[in-house]
């Protein structure tokens, strides 16, 4: 059990060993769905979703290199002036988690590492309502992350915030300290 290796690895090491694909296929299980936040507002981006996610990537017990099946995809993805990707996705409603229906209502949000994505979507909603000339209530925002050099996600973005009145941002580094 000490070396726990998938299918691929298993053929991989032993060559001999060659099943009918259709076998193969039958063992494989299926692929879960992948959810992620939304961080974007469709007051911004009308037609795209931006998502926010950490690449997954390490070393098995067994020293094997291994990755996220969707964000190793994903990491490809990456648009460049003329490239455009269309990538299939179902976007499930949360009534829970959500901004308040009168943006008069004060938000306070706590945000660590990539769980920052809705928040950013809320900010940019919050924002777009302001830039209206729009009454809206305080939006504050806690974020953390380990490096602020490494992990500070929108960073620029979320300083730009700040300045222009949107959010009162409050950070805090965990690994940057003296200690």
């Amino acid at each position: 059990m000490k070396d726990q290796r998938h299918i691929l690895q298993i053929l991989e090491d032993c060559p001999s060993i060659q099943p009918p694909i259709d076998h193969l296929l039958e063992l494989l299980p299926r692929l879960q769905a992948r959810y992620y936040s939304i961080a974007s507002s469709p007051k911004i981006h009308a037609r795209s979703i931006h998502v926010c996610a950490a690449l997954v990537s390490y070393k098995t017990r067994a020293g094997r290199p291994a990755e996220g099946v969707c964000t190793s995809w994903l990491e490809n993805m990456v648009p460049g002036e003329t490239d455009q990707f269309k990538i299939p996705v179902f976007v499930r409603r949360n009534q829970k988690f959500r901004l308040p229906r009168r943006a008069t209502v004060p938000i306070i949000m706590v945000g660590p590492g990539t769980g920052l994505a809705p928040f950013r979507g809320f900010i940019q909603h919050r924002a777009t309502i302001m830039r209206e000339g729009r009454e809206c209530g305080e939006n504050v925002l806690f974020f953390g992350c380990r490096h602020e050099s490494k992990d500070f996600i929108y960073k620029d973005e979320l300083k730009e915030f700040e300045k222009e009145g949107v959010i009162t941002l409050h950070t805090a580094f965990s690994r940057d300290t003296d200690k």
